[in-house]
């Protein structure tokens, strides 16, 4: 009896074992995966945009210019910011290589927006790093000079 209990600790001990190497393949298997997919990769004008001072109820209107700079053709999922003070608008197409697309931006200062301003766009694409960053900032016055 008491050699079955050894047994049969042996036998669970290996088998677990087994089933953990076979978890630790899967694992690598998937991150070779990853490693091997194709991204595009880009190029941006004007990525920084500085709209300077303006004022409350002032609108300051932005484009930004996307070119895929890669054989592998560039696919833009959605744009999100850090802010619900700004509306984009950009084609929900694939861009080739060597093409470009544009992306609209509009901001339209209110008070809550008063003092500096720094809006953040988060570009979710198929690019290496997941995301590319694009941003607008200025100083919004309510002064009336």
């Amino acid at each position: 009896m008491k050699n079955f209990i050894v047994l049969l600790l042996l036998v669970s001990v290996f088998s677990c074992k087994n089933h953990s190497n076979s978890q630790n393949k899967k694992v690598l298997e998937d991150e070779e995966e990853f490693e091997e997919q194709i991204y595009s990769e880009i190029s941006i004008k004007n990525q920084d945009f500085d709209f300077g001072k303006i004022q409350v109820n002032d609108t300051v209107k932005n484009t930004y210019t996307i070119k895929n700079i890669s054989e592998e053709p560039l696919l833009i999922t959605k744009i999100i910011s850090n802010c619900n003070c700004i509306n984009f608008d950009y084609p929900k197409s694939k861009l080739l290589k060597d093409e470009e697309m544009l992306i609209s931006t509009q901001f339209i200062a209110d008070q809550n927006n008063l003092g500096s301003v720094n809006i953040l766009m988060l570009i979710e694409c198929n690019i290496k790093k997941g995301v590319e960053v694009i941003s607008m900032s200025g100083y919004v016055s309510d002064d009336k000079e």
